[in-house]
């Protein structure tokens, strides 16, 4: 089964403090569910962003929007120890993914926030048999570089005919599957949401571009929870997630 690539673990590990060790990757992975039995058709995994952990979705208040609305949500511990011991999808897909399956769930989603985001799409282009629709809140989009590149030369679509390194280059290779997988309506079907000032917004506008109109929402706030709580909550307002109950 493939793994995380060295690639990811690099850039992340850059991005860290160094006086904050992350946490030590568990197996099997912890995760914070709604509710220990299945009440509806369709599942949330929701991944953390760099420095969160698990339970800060229950705490924030997205279980509690997901429960009026009908959905059933699991936030995985999926901290960036796991990005360090290059087993996230692995231990996301035997310990969440799967079980969630085996328990009859017609449609599942993940939900990332920031580098849960990235995570998200590393994810579904490692196995996108698993995964129905991705929630991406704020997503780490890379290299300020690489997204100046896409700008400059017009857009995803266009930067996609020549990627340069693709195939070396971890970034480069979920950008271009990000621009091939938005050729194919709804497979997996991708939800953005980010606020106005929001340091990735610039990236966020280059991955909207390719999204139905309808997807892409934009609010206003930066990089922080009240921003995406209130993303999240309309999203789930407005039917754009999964099997409606």
């Amino acid at each position: 089964m493939r793994t995380l690539p060295g690639i990811v673990f690099l850039i992340l590990i850059a991005s860290l403090p160094a006086c904050i060790p992350p946490p030590a990757a568990t197996n099997p992975m912890a995760s914070v569910p709604m509710q220990p039995e299945r009440n509806a058709d369709t599942l949330v995994i929701m991944l953390p962003g760099r420095g969160d952990r698990g339970n800060d979705f229950e705490s924030r208040g997205f279980f509690e929007i997901a429960r009026d609305q009908g959905f059933d949500v699991i936030a995985a511990d999926a901290h960036f120890g796991y990005y360090r011991a290059r087993t996230l999808d692995l231990r996301l897909r035997e310990d969440i993914v799967q079980p969630a399956r085996d328990r009859g769930y017609r449609e599942i989603w993940l939900l990332g926030i920031s580098a849960g985001g990235f995570g998200a799409m590393l994810y579904a282009s490692l196995h996108p048999e698993d995964i129905d629709g991705l929630v991406l809140l704020a997503p780490w989009p890379g290299d300020r570089e690489l997204v100046a590149e896409i700008s400059e030369r017009g857009g995803l679509g266009r930067w996609a005919e020549n990627p340069g390194t693709a195939g070396e280059d971890f970034q480069r290779d979920t950008w271009l599957w990000l621009a091939e997988v938005t050729e194919q309506a709804g497979n997996p079907e991708i939800i953005l949401g980010y606020g106005n000032n929001d340091r990735f917004a610039p990236a966020g506008a280059l991955m909207g571009a390719r999204l139905p109109s309808g997807n892409h929402l934009v609010q206003e706030g930066g990089h922080d929870w009240p921003t995406w709580r209130s993303l999240w909550s309309e999203m789930l307002e407005t039917g754009l997630i999964g099997q409606q109950p």
